[in-house]
């Protein structure tokens, strides 16, 4: 992969994600392209960080690529082995959402800092704290028990 690419993707990640991540990205990035020719995932230090979305081309990141995104819900403890199942984050759990608004790519968060996964924000942070009700945030990846 040429450095413009890379260069491209980078920028691409911090536009999305904040440039919070584009200082935590390595310079070792290696980017899978299919055989169409679009961007299917993006590696550093051969761990998978990221995954493109087929339909629209979106940057997804995975439990890897968790710690370098700065958008982040924390959520109460007495909810941590639901999410470690899968389960999505309900509103009535969250204790905080930072730098995100619904429909954004989250990484989810214990009280204690222990990341428990990632997924799409479905409230903003007002609703999940006022109403308290609903899916907050639908879990992709999530961390084992």
């Amino acid at each position: 992969m040429d450095q413009l690419t890379k260069d491209i993707v980078r920028g691409l990640l911090s536009y999305i994600y904040g440039k919070e991540t584009l200082e935590k990205l390595g310079e070792e990035l290696r980017i899978d392209v299919g055989k169409t020719g679009g961007l299917r995932r993006i590696y550093m230090d051969g761990k998978l960080i990221f995954v493109i979305r087929a339909s629209d081309g979106r940057a997804l990141p995975t439990l890897d690529g968790a710690s370098l995104i700065n958008k982040v819900v924390i959520v109460r403890k007495d909810a941590v082995p639901f999410i470690k199942q899968g389960k999505s984050v309900m509103a009535k759990f969250v204790v905080d959402i930072r730098n995100a608004v619904p429909g954004d790519e989250v990484a989810v968060y214990s009280e204690d800092g222990e990341l428990l996964g990632v997924g799409r924000l479905m409230l903003s942070k007002e609703e999940a704290m006022s109403v308290g009700r609903g899916v907050a945030v639908k879990i992709r990846h999530h961390t084992k028990q």
